[in-house]
């Protein structure tokens, strides 16, 4: 992993890393883009550091182009930035950004809430309490740090947010507003911490579950308020 600041090009970014994952074989670009997004909010490559697109491709063993165009949208997400001398580095999220991300993702759980207790088929709670256990097993064999648990965690949200909105409108939100829940949980899980991840979902579940707005919102902002306290 580089220090801060670090220019050299021939130190690996992502600490434990030598290439993409075996499933990324179809979609290169999109792994590489959440792969290093997560190396970026879990803070393994620290805000400053210089994230150079020929030393990242030889690290994943892919060609440049799949990691320009991540390192592009990158930069518009506002997590790589031009750092002096040319360049991009890893950008460090001021107090009153994480707190915007938290404020949102607050307001937007909310709706979630409302739109999945009225709207979800009563056999897709199942599949969403499935996907709450295997955070657990994830979690042990890889860290809550780890990228494996940040993808598990994500797709659990995601299904959350599937059955919530429609499919056309779930696929507007997932490049965008969605992403501002993966942020926010990349924040609170960039360090290892015990905690009951898998009984915390499942008490989200369950109140999503109910059919009860009320107690569906109550949870959102309660579990949206733990994560926050964790990123600190």
């Amino acid at each position: 992993m580089t220090s801060a600041g670090s220019t050299d090009p021939d130190r690996d970014l992502l600490q434990g890393v030598g290439a993409l994952p075996g499933a990324a074989t179809v979609h290169v670009y999109d792994h590489v883009y959440r792969l290093v997004r997560h190396a970026l909010l879990s803070r393994q490559v620290p805000p400053g550091t210089r994230v150079v697109e020929a030393a990242l491709a030889a690290q994943l063993q892919v060609s440049r182009t799949p990691v320009r165009d991540a390192m592009r949208r990158l930069e518009s997400d506002g997590l790589l930035e031009r750092v002096p001398g040319g360049g991009l580095g890893a950008a460090l999220f001021s107090d009153d950004e994480v707190a915007d991300v938290f404020l949102v993702r607050s307001a937007l759980d909310q709706l979630v809430a409302e739109l999945a207790a009225k709207r979800a088929n009563p056999r897709d709670w199942e599949r969403l309490r499935d996907l709450a256990r295997a955070l657990g097993p994830t979690a042990r064999k890889n860290g809550l740090g780890s990228y494996e648990f940040s993808e598990a965690h994500n797709q659990l949200h995601a299904a959350i947010y599937e059955m919530a909105f429609s499919p056309r409108v779930a696929r507007m939100l997932a490049d965008r507003v969605i992403g501002l829940v993966e942020i926010a949980g990349g924040l609170s899980y960039r360090e290892a911490r015990k905690e009951p991840v898998v009984e915390q979902h499942l008490e989200l579940i369950e109140a999503l579950a109910s059919g009860s707005v009320r107690r569906a919102k109550t949870a959102v902002v309660d579990h949206v308020a733990t994560a926050r306290q964790a990123a600190g």
